[in-house]
């Protein structure tokens, strides 16, 4: 059987040390073009392919817990009425993170003059992986964001998707199972409130879609009621359309349709039952609904940043990937007991 081709192999047919030879394969930003592709191409001609066993030790001699790792920027992105959108995942990211041997650097943007300058600190720390929560609010990233100096990873999807891979919890399949939990329980007319969100390219599809694929399926005894997509903080334009099709269960983004009903004297559930979908925290209202274990997502969001990291991938990726996370169903008082299992 013939030997496996090295590194060291490919160092002596080029004429370069190992270092700069595994620093080629490897893609690191500070190996020249022309150098990366004559070892590239060298390491073709010899069938060079890399030993799975030698980046396990690599990667263990990388997450010794004793030493402190390499870090990496988490951004907190602070709107200025929708709040931050990293507290449902701060204490999870920096779990996986410390699993894998990495500190945590969190930079709030309320404190740095604009997306540029946040760029050059983050630089200046040597870090080179940013970790990016839901974007709710429209800034300037094309213009102010240096993409090629770091690898990123988004932790959630907000109402504005970045060209960067993303970890985002299933909709499609969540709104499916909320509605499939509302059939279960006897309602007969369902009514979904998912709102308009403001960002041009959003998860708000996959939301209409499964609820038009639910409704497509109906029992012909059902009613099929218009969805609502009004804007989120516009209660009167909600309650109008309540009013209008008296839904008896309402299948929503968030709780806020559900203070409306109540200020109107409703009673939750025995008027009307209430279900919302993608809650990452048990509601502090005690309501069903699907629940994305953000454990995972961070978990996973932090695993691909490690893998680009390592890979040297840096900059915005050609096709950008999202891993979708299935929800789990949250049972709470918002709704009927079950009649049929869902």
């Amino acid at each position: 059987m013939p030997l496996r081709v090295t590194i060291n192999d490919i160092a002596l047919a080029c004429g370069l040390g190992k270092s700069t030879v595994a620093r080629a394969l490897s893609k690191h930003p500070h190996v020249r073009g022309a150098t990366r592709k004559l070892v590239e191409a060298k390491a073709a001609e010899l069938g060079y392919t890399p030993d799975p066993s030698l980046r396990v030790l690599a990667q263990h001699r990388w997450n010794r817990p004793d030493l402190k790792g390499p870090a990496i920027a988490v951004l907190a992105l602070d709107h200025s009425v929708k709040g931050n959108a990293l507290k449902e995942y701060r204490a999870d990211i920096r779990e996986s993170a410390t699993r894998l041997g990495y500190t945590v650097n969190e930079f709030s943007l309320k404190n740095y003059s604009s997306l540029s300058q946040l760029a050059r600190v983050i630089e200046a720390r040597g870090i080179r992986g940013v970790l990016i929560p839901p974007v709710l609010d429209d800034m300037p990233w094309e213009t102010e964001w240096p993409w090629h100096k770091f690898a990123h990873v988004g932790c959630g999807i907000g109402e504005f998707r970045l060209p960067i891979h993303s970890v985002d919890q299933n909709y499609f399949t969540a709104v499916r199972l909320c509605w499939r939990q509302c059939v279960a329980r006897g309602y007969k007319r369902i009514g979904a409130c998912l709102y308009r969100q403001a960002g041009p390219d959003t998860n708000d599809s996959l939301r209409h879609a499964a609820c038009l694929y639910e409704q497509s399926h109906l029992p012909s005894d059902h009613v099929k009621i218009p969805l609502f997509d009004g804007v989120l903080r516009d209660d009167a334009a909600f309650l109008k359309w309540y009013r209008k099709h008296r839904p008896d269960v309402v299948i929503s983004l968030n709780e806020r349709a559900l203070w409306a009903l109540k200020d109107q004297g409703l009673a939750v559930p025995d008027d009307v039952g209430y279900c919302v979908i993608g809650q990452t925290r048990r509601s502090p209202t005690n309501a069903c609904g699907t629940l994305m274990p953000s454990a995972r997502a961070a978990e996973c969001a932090i695993n691909w940043l490690d893998q680009l990291l390592r890979t040297n991938e840096l900059g915005k990726p050609e096709f950008p990937d999202e891993i979708l996370i299935e929800t789990v169903w949250q049972e709470g008082g918002s709704m009927r007991p079950l009649l049929t299992p869902a």
